[in-house]
């Protein structure tokens, strides 16, 4: 797991700890073969390790390397494996702190913004694909609670969905870059989405600003009454408010968002 390789891991410290005589004479440890040294039957697996989490790594981020280059993507990851060695029996949690750690150590800058916000949509797509399964309430379920239930009702949110407040069109960014073409760099603008896995397929999509936050607020447990109140109360006449609400709720039923229905003091709960 040394970065520089299989000798300077065997001097190295931990693996002194481990196994000092290999520190001392390497092939009490590992044979050598007829055509290769110890050293070298070693090498090939400690350079097979790096490429392999180089790949994962590259397999993950497709649209983060795209925004970065690739000598720039390269360098990123193989300083986030020395800093990040993978300690997990699968390597499924291994870039799970790489956008935080693309926000720490790549030059300030708009491309680095779009690269890290980019890379949380990248990170959340695998996220959600390894979340619990859960079945989606129906369009028609969501029609049969009352106006007077408002008060007390939750919706219980699907596990495999993970919002985004972004500080770019990074979701419309990769739409464009992963049809084959070549973007341009985007100007800042805030920007809300959610990725979401349905029927063993992963999506993202973009919300309206009022639409994330009541989404997030019902994410957050709060009752539908005290969400909308909280998200879109005052904003234009009643019929313009419940249009907008009965669409949001549409697409998010669509989308498979909500798996369940809790209502205060009942004891009832739905699915």
């Amino acid at each position: 797991m040394h970065p520089e390789g299989a000798a300077a891991g065997v001097a190295a410290r931990p693996a002194r700890r481990l196994l000092l005589q290999a520190a001392a004479k390497l092939e009490n440890v590992v044979l050598p073969s007829k055509s290769l040294t110890s050293l070298e039957r070693l090498n090939i697996y400690a350079y097979m390790y790096y490429a392999r989490l180089l790949e994962i790594l590259t397999n993950e981020y497709p649209t983060t390397r795209q925004v970065l280059g690739d000598k720039v993507f390269e360098r990123a990851c193989r300083r986030f494996i020395e800093r990040n060695p993978s300690k997990h029996r699968t390597l499924n949690l291994l870039s799970e702190k790489f956008p935080s750690f693309l926000a720490r150590s790549l030059p300030p800058g708009n491309r680095r913004s779009l690269a890290v916000d980019v890379a949380r949509i990248e990170r959340a797509m695998e996220d959600v694909f390894d979340a619990p399964r859960a079945d989606p309430l129906a369009a028609a379920e969501f029609a049969a609670i009352a106006a007077d239930e408002w008060h007390r009702v939750r919706l219980r949110v699907n596990p495999a969905l993970v919002p985004l407040k972004l500080r770019f069109p990074a979701n419309d960014y990769m739409n464009v870059a992963r049809a084959g073409a070549s973007p341009r760099m985007p100007r800042p603008r805030a920007t809300f989405a959610i990725v979401y896995r349905r029927d063993f397929k992963v999506f993202r999509r973009d919300q309206a600003p009022g639409q994330f936050k009541l989404l997030t607020a019902l994410a957050r447990g709060k009752t539908l009454a005290q969400a909308v109140r909280s998200s879109v109360s005052g904003r234009g006449n009643a019929d313009r408010l419940a249009a907008t609400l009965g669409a949001w709720f549409h697409e998010w039923a669509a989308a498979g968002i909500f798996c369940g229905i809790e209502r205060a003091g009942s004891g009832r709960r739905g699915r």
